[in-house]
């Protein structure tokens, strides 16, 4: 079974705040978080203690029902498989910020998604303790909103930034990080094989970049997708 539902998460995660068909992804709601920056409690792509491929699903139910500043944690298991998600939000509002996936057995955790509000990390705050990203990728999400997925392997985790659109939009040491998805090295091989991206070139604008021919082309075609049946079907 192949992780589909971590491509899924790739381009489109972000958008899970949502409750309107119009996305608003520069959000204050979601999370105010700067541990990408401070490894405070961890490095990535640790997050809060929470690991993933390694910490247990009993163990991180745990830490996030004990952490003071999430609400209801709400849980969606996969009809046809073991896959599982939770989605939580900040206690102080009602519009999800964060969700946790699980491996492909249920029992471990597999990726950890946040959404961030936006003003408190930017591009260049990433790219000043990380380094530059490998590969990128882009999709409107609305006419004056698009998400940008910039992927490090070797961390391995991938970043959100904002831009006003595909078209019109570029990428500064200001752009907004509005989210980060941390995930395992066997995640990052996955993506690699089976999604189309492009290699990073620098703060730039979007068009002449994300709306050319793809520098990594998938390797996995239809096979996977007969594979991932399940695992893509994992509901919010």
């Amino acid at each position: 079974m192949k992780r589909l539902l971590l491509l899924a998460v790739l381009l489109g995660g972000l958008c899970l705040a949502a409750c309107t068909p119009t996305p608003k992804l520069l959000d204050d709601s979601l999370l105010k978080d700067t541990s990408l920056l401070t490894d405070t409690p961890c490095a990535a792509p640790c997050w809060h203690s929470i690991i993933p491929g390694e910490t247990s699903w009993r163990d991180m139910r745990t830490m996030i029902e004990d952490d003071g500043q999430f609400g209801k944690v709400d849980e969606v298991k996969d009809d046809s498989s073991d896959v599982r998600l939770v989605s939580f939000a900040r206690k102080d509002s009602s519009t999800p910020c964060c969700r946790i996936y699980s491996s492909l057995d249920g029992k471990t955790v597999g990726q950890i998604l946040t959404l961030l509000a936006p003003g408190q990390i930017t591009l260049g705050d990433v790219i000043a303790k990380y380094g530059e990203p490998t590969y990128g990728a882009g999709a409107d999400v609305t006419s004056d909103q698009a998400l940008v997925s910039l992927l490090y392997p070797s961390t391995p985790m991938m970043v959100y930034a904002f831009a006003p659109g595909i078209k019109a939009g570029e990428l500064t040491k200001a752009s907004q990080i509005v989210g980060v998805l941390y995930m395992t090295q066997a995640d990052v091989e996955e993506i690699l094989k089976s999604t189309n991206l492009y290699t990073w070139r620098g703060y730039r604008k979007l068009a002449g970049w994300l709306d050319t021919e793809p520098d990594v082309t998938p390797e996995i075609q239809a096979g996977a997708t007969a594979d991932a049946t399940a695992e893509a079907t994992v509901k919010p």
